[in-house]
């Protein structure tokens, strides 16, 4: 399918739909499709040569991938800049130094306090995310967080909030539950109703200006600017809030049998 679409400066690019977390609402679930390191260079030619300048590496678990150190140096070595998504669970120690050596951004998923977050997460999950938190902020890494705010745990964003003052992270992302992937089933459980999030919007812009030069706090909402993504099976879609939503603008040629 020939690409009908001018690419934007940013992407996110999956190198993989497995996880090492099984978070109950994942947006992208794991489905089998784990390329190769020639694939995934050959489609980082093929986006790098059609004006990407921002590869922003996400899966599934992008760090579970065994050539996520080689693709971020091989991004750099062409001129363009890299983001890495990631739960944090596994970071190896040989990572740090590529990741502050390449200027890498690292935004890690944290959804609240141990107990909310293992919920989510999985039991254990907590503990490993924070402990590698602090050694990404140790090792001179720039890091931010990422919340996904649900149904009656207002509580969990304002936690996150004080997690990042206390330990010097200047960035915080909050994006309210999607209904996509496992999460297609639980907007019962965990979509905001119409007030929860009007006043979780409120509590953000007051906190944000509260919190001016100390966090910067963003509202995340898929439902007013999709993102361009592109899957580890090589399709490059325009993602939404839900699947239906989703607009497949092309498909990367195979490079490789």
């Amino acid at each position: 399918m020939p690409l009908q679409f001018r690419l934007p400066p940013t992407v996110c690019f999956r190198i993989t739909r497995n996880c090492n977390a099984r978070c109950s609402f994942c947006l992208a679930p794991p489905d089998g499709w784990h390329p190769g390191e020639p694939t995934l260079r050959f489609r980082l030619d093929w986006l790098l040569e059609r004006g990407v300048r921002v590869i922003q590496f996400c899966g599934g678990e992008p760090t579970i991938h065994e050539a996520l150190p080689q693709l971020i140096a091989y991004v750099h070595e062409r001129g363009a800049k890299t983001v890495l998504s990631s739960n944090a669970i596994a970071i190896p120690g040989a990572l740090l130094p590529l990741l502050r050596a390449a200027g890498t951004r690292v935004k890690v998923s944290l959804h609240g306090d141990r107990d909310h977050h293992d919920a989510i997460a999985g039991t254990g999950c907590f503990e490993r995310t924070t402990r590698n938190i602090g050694r990404l902020l140790a090792a001179g890494v720039a890091t931010s967080l990422q919340t996904t705010a649900v149904s009656g745990a207002s509580f969990a964003v304002d936690w996150v909030i004080g997690y990042c003052l206390e330990r010097g992270v200047r960035r915080l992302g909050v994006l309210p539950f999607l209904p996509r992937g496992n999460g297609r089933g639980l907007r019962g459980e965990f979509g905001l109703s119409g007030p929860e999030r009007r006043a979780l919007h409120d509590f953000l812009t007051l906190k944000r200006r509260e919190l001016s030069g100390q966090l910067d706090l963003r509202w995340l909402d898929l439902t007013a600017r999709p993102i361009l993504v592109v899957e580890a099976d090589g399709k490059v879609v325009l993602e939404g809030a839900t699947e239906a939503m989703d607009r497949l603008i092309g498909e990367i040629p195979a490079g490789f049998a």
